[in-house]
């Protein structure tokens, strides 16, 4: 079965997605150098813009061979954060961060439920996944937001360098269909 045609942009409310890009870096930056924003995320905190723009860099060739699509959350004129969709049918799993002054504001569930709604009308996915540490109340709500089920507690799971967990538990949150 052929990967689904995936689109460049999507719009929700109040919400743009875009591609991300080089030109993002400074947003990129904003919440990968910000210590609480990414204190639960698989990489460490940025401590230079370079890591930024080799991050956009790699945003960008990403979209070019399809291996993941990486979008910049834009509430407006305002870079809001960035989520991405990997599609591996019959799943696609996607990961998401948002600027610390854009949490509270149900920006994170807004674009998340685009995200899963997309996937789950392609006839190819049947399954859409997510995880997030088992301590990030805030990023199990949105999960659980967006539609998906907590299925189950991951055992040393995935790196979260910032808390110094080289192989942290995670939680595993998804939403199937059944085949045909």
């Amino acid at each position: 079965m052929a990967a689904p045609h995936l689109p460049e942009t999507l719009a929700t409310a109040r919400l743009a997605l875009r591609p991300l890009g080089l030109a993002d870096a400074p947003g990129i930056f904003r919440y990968a150098s910000d210590a609480q924003a990414t204190r639960f995320m698989v990489f460490a905190t940025h401590r230079d813009i370079a890591e930024a723009r080799a991050f956009a860099q790699r945003c960008e060739r990403c979209w070019q061979d399809g291996s993941a699509f990486p979008w910049a959350i834009m509430h407006g004129a305002d870079f809001v954060g960035a989520i991405e969709l990997r599609l591996r049918p019959p799943k696609a799993d996607f990961g998401y961060i948002l600027c610390r002054a854009f949490w509270g504001r149900g920006f994170a569930s807004e674009a998340a439920r685009a995200i899963v709604g997309w996937a789950m009308a392609q006839p190819a996915i049947f399954r859409v996944w997510a995880t997030c540490h088992p301590d990030n109340l805030a990023s199990a709500r949105v999960l659980e937001k967006s539609g998906l089920r907590r299925e189950a507690r991951l055992a040393a799971w995935e790196p979260r360098p910032n808390l110094g967990e080289p192989a942290g538990d995670s939680l595993v949150y998804a939403l199937t269909r059944a085949c045909a």
